[in-house]
This record gives structure tokens, C-alpha cells and sequence, in this order.
């Protein structure tokens, strides 16, 4: 059985990790930050598409005798105060101003005015054309690491169970939507000494000044096990990274672009024999939609057992036009790809757990980047499947690969996606059996709405009307490629008015 994970091919580097696992959503996530963050010696670097400073890392009973405040900002001043060798590096991406609204208001003067002397924070803008920095890590003193799709900001918080009443699921005074999640956790030196890498040269381009990091007199992990831990029996990860500039290298001039996570992607899809079970955001890519189709579509190979869980729907209208169209043509052409086949393909989505029976409203935001296959590789991070996560935008994911003797990381990535598919459905892990994670099973369970799965409704006739007017994979908000592509550009402002009179007229109708 050849390993997907090739370094120099579709991953930067893999390191040796002494314990690692998953921290799924954030409740877990922001609490393991917090006493992690509680026991930094020397230092802490934290890299975010988006941090807010008043956001509460601990709530409810978390909260309740804390000795140090709960809120972001707060919380990381009192560590250097406290604490006179500690230096925290903060670096978030320089949104563009279609998020302002979206945004904390001020943010260069709160983080960087308000705080202690050793507490840094930059605006990173050295990102290509049309693309953003959305790589969300955190390394610990060197040792520990944390990387997924979550960042310690506002609307990110909520627990396993996703209740659509949940009392503390609350930002800036107001209650948000339930949110699902995935961050991973990693130890050992040998890792964290990559990440410390891929911080520094970023924090460099970004222009800020040179620091030094030292681990000397920090005290190993052993025996890691930080709340709600789901441990995987790996002992090296391989990082792979979306990156037009390259970083980390070591001048600007060497640096060159990098498309390892789809190169990873495309590669265990193409060697899926069994299964393939993924979270995602948004599933717009182009490439990635080919790489399965041709899967389903490969003559005299195995019958495939795919489950895609998604999000019902964009959340805005800017969102369906960037990638909502996109997305409803693959999952349109991955359902054509199944018919007549042996292959069995889910797609879902998940709604929140009602109190009183009644169907919510809402479907629970599904933010997390993860790709389960065979049970023999998991990759987790915070790369989407989108034209610009493999493109324009930097990324950062993990992967844990199994060869064929290593039973017990095996048995830890099904432990892990199955799971997953309770949490999804709503039951306790210790009922759901193999077989119950099944795409027949799933499809039955949520043909009955027995338990939170529902059967993912794109393409909606509003879409494909929307379809039948431009190709969506044409429009500049997905690019496919850092070069500007003057042909596509010009599709875009022929099209644009269409598909936006389209929707309005739409809506307006609906009214």
C-alpha cells in the first residue's frame, strides 16, 4: 500500500510528535488554549484569519473561579504581566473591507496600544491579489501546537451537542448560530520548531521586526490529555501548506508557490479504495470535484462509500455568489458521476438539537476542513475545498497516515470519524457501530429525520436557474490561480448583472 503523504510532493515537511489528537469545536479548543496558555514559559505565537479581543476563551462552570481573566485580550496581557519571560507574538490577516462590518472595529489600536510591552501584534497584508492569510495556528513554547479551522474569535464557540438554545453560545452580547469545528493538537519540538519557522518568516514579510525564540529551561509535555482529547495513535505528521509566496524560506527571492494541500487532496482521493468521509465548508473546486468524479468514474476499481458534510446553504448573498453556485454545480455533476454505479454517495448537512422535537430553523454551521480515507489518513486544518484554498489563499493542514501494520492509528481515525457522524446525528459514540456510518444507514436516518442529519438540498431550483445563466466556475471570487485571468474577468461583468437581477428578482417574488 504506497503512502499518500509525500514530503516535498504534497506535503512541506513531516515531523516527529510525541502525542497528538483533536480537539472538536470550541468549547474543548478554547479551553485546551486557555490552560495551555496558562502554562507558557517563554513564549506564544498565534497566527489567525481573525482574532477579537473581547472574546470569552471560558464559559459557564470554565469560567466560574478563574483566576485570571476569560476574555482573549485580557487573558494574554495578564500572562506577560505575570510573567516577565513570556513574549506573545500575535499575526492576523489585514482584512480586506468587504469583512469591516463583520469585523472588530479598531483592532491595530486594541491590540497593539492597549497592551503589555511583550505583547506584539501585526496586520499581515503580504498576501497575494484576491487572496487572504487563513492559516490558524498557535505554538506553545515550542512544544505544543494547536492548527486547524478555528480561530479564537467571536461566533466560534459552541459545544459537541449543538442545543439551538444554548444559553453561552453568545458574541458581543448577542446569541450566534451553532458552529462545528476541528482543531488539532500537537506535541513535540521537532513540529513546533517547523511552525515557529512558518511564523517568523511571515511575521518578517509582513514587516515586522526579527525576534528570537528560545525553549531553553521549558519543560517537556508528557502525558497531554487536555479535555474532550481525541487521541490519535500517530507518531509523525505531515504539514502541508497553500502558500503563493512560499513561506518559510530563507529569502523572499527563493521563495516559490506551493499547492501542497491540493496536491494531497487529489492524491488520496485517487488512492480511496474503500471510503472517503469529509467535513468542508464549501466544496466549490473545480479540480478536487474532477479528482472524485474521475474516482467514481474509474473502471475496475473498488466501489467507493462517500459521505460530504456540508453547509445547507452560504450565509449571505456575497457567499452564494462566490462559491454557493460553484458548489451546487459539483455536488450536481458528483450525483450524476454515482448514477447507474456501484458507489454509494451521502451529502448532508446538520441541525441542532431541538428541546422540544420541533425542527429548527437553523442548520448548524459547518466550519470544519477535515478529509477521512479508508481510515488510514485524516487531514485536518484550514484549508477548504475551493479553487482559492488551493490558490490564492494561505493554508496550513495536518495529516496522520497509517500504513497497513499500523492497527492502532487505524483504529483511532474510525473511532474519530465515527464520532463525528454521532455528534452529526445526534447519538452517544458508543452507539453508532461501523456499519451505522454507512451511507445506506445515513441516508435511511435522515430520509426518517431520525437524529440531526438531513439530506443536503443543492442544487435548489433557484440555483439552477442561477446555472443555467453563467458558470459559476468562470466568476473571480473562487480563482483558480494567482495570475489574472483577463477572459474570466470579462465572463464576470457580462454575467454578474444576470445572476444578480436573478436573485433579487427572486427574492422579491418571494415576498
Amino acid at each position: 500500500m504506497p503512502r499518500i503523504t509525500q514530503s516535498g510532493v504534497n506535503a512541506w515537511c513531516e515531523k516527529d510528535v510525541s502525542q497528538a489528537g483533536l480537539l472538536i469545536d470550541g468549547d474543548d479548543y478554547f479551553k485546551a488554549f486557555y490552560d495551555a496558555a496558562v502554562g507558557a514559559q517563554r513564549s506564544i505565537l498565534l497566527s489567525g484569519w481573525q482574532f477579537d479581543s473581547e472574546v470569552a476563551l471560558l464559559r459557564g462552570k470554565d469560567a466560574e473561579g478563574a483566576v485570571l481573566p476569560v476574555t482573549l485580550k485580557a487573558f494574554l496581557n495578564a500572562l506577560c504581566e505575570r510573567n516577565p519571560r513570556l513574549q506573545i507574538h500575535m499575526l492576523a490577516w489585514d482584512f480586506h473591507m468587504v469583512f469591516a462590518l463583520e469585523r472588530e472595529w479598531m483592532q491595530k489600536l486594541v491590540f497593539e496600544w492597549t497592551t503589555h510591552e511583550r505583547f506584539h501584534f501585526r496586520f499581515d497584508s503580504s498576501h497575494v491579489d484576491r487572496g487572504c492569510h487563513h492559516q490558524k495556528f498557535v505554538v506553545i513554547d515550542g512544544h505544543l501546537s494547536f492548527l486547524g479551522g478555528l480561530d479564537l474569535a467571536d461566533h466560534r464557540w459552541d459545544v459537541r451537542s449543538h442545543p439551538d438554545d444554548e444559553p453561552l453560545r453568545v458574541s458581543r452580547g448577542e446569541p450566534h448560530k451553532p458552529f462545528h469545528d476541528i482543531q488539532a493538537y500537537l506535541v513535540g519540538r521537532d513540529v513546533g520548531r517547523s511552525l515557529e519557522d512558518l511564523f517568523t518568516c511571515r511575521w518578517q514579510l509582513a514587516g515586522g521586526d526579527p525576534f528570537e525564540l528560545s525553549s531553553e529551561g521549558v519543560t517537556a509535555l508528557t502525558d497531554y490529555r487536555p479535555r474532550g482529547a481525541h487521541v490519535l495513535s500517530a507518531t509523525r505528521v505531515g504539514l502541508s501548506r497553500t502558500d503563493p509566496k512560499g513561506s518559510p524560506c530563507p529569502t523572499p527571492a527563493e521563495a516559490s508557490e506551493c499547492h501542497e494541500v491540493v496536491d494531497l487532496y487529489m492524491a488520496a482521493i485517487d488512492a480511496a479504495e474503500r471510503s472517503i468521509y469529509i467535513e468542508t465548508q464549501y466544496f466549490s473546486s473545480q479540480a478536487l470535484a474532477e479528482a472524485l468524479i474521475r474516482r467514481l468514474r474509474a473502471p475496475e476499481r473498488a466501489a467507493l462509500e462517500v459521505v460530504l458534510v456540508l453547509n445547507m446553504r452560504a450565509e449571505t448573498l456575497k457567499e452564494q455568489i462566490a462559491v454557493g453556485l460553484a458548489q451546487a454545480k459539483v455536488l450536481s455533476d458528483i450525483r450524476e458521476a454515482t448514477r447507474g454505479t456501484a458507489h454509494r454517495v451521502g451529502i448532508y448537512y446538520t441541525v441542532p438539537a431541538s428541546r422540544d422535537g420541533r425542527e429548527p430553523e437553523r442548520a448548524t454551521y459547518i466550519h470544519a476542513k477535515l478529509m477521512i480515507v479508508d481510515d488510514r489518513l485524516l487531514n485536518v486544518g484550514s484549508a477548504n475545498l475551493t479553487n482559492r484554498s488551493a490558490s490564492v489563499d494561505t493554508e496550513l493542514n495536518a495529516t496522520f497516515e497509517a500504513n497497513a501494520e499500523d492497527k492502532l492509528l487505524q483504529a483511532s481515525i474510525e473511532r474519530i470519524r465515527l464520532s463525528l457522524l454521532a455528534e452529526h446525528l445526534g447519538e452517544s459514540e458508543q452507539a453508532l457501530s461501523f456499519d451505522a456510518g454507512r451511507v445506506a444507514a445515513l441516508d435511511d436516518r435522515a430520509t426518517r429525520r431520525d437524529g440531526r442529519l438531513r439530506h443536503h438540498p443543492s442544487p435548489t431550483k433557484q440555483e439552477q436557474q442561477a446555472l443555467d445563466l453563467i458558470d459559476p466556475q468562470a466568476l473571480p471570487f473562487d480563482p483558480h490561480a494567482v495570475e489574472d485571468d483577463q477572459e474570466e474577468r470579462d465572463l464576470f461583468v457580462r454575467g454578474i448583472g444576470s445572476l444578480w437581477r436573478r436573485f433579487f428578482s427572486n427574492r422579491d417574488d418571494a415576498k
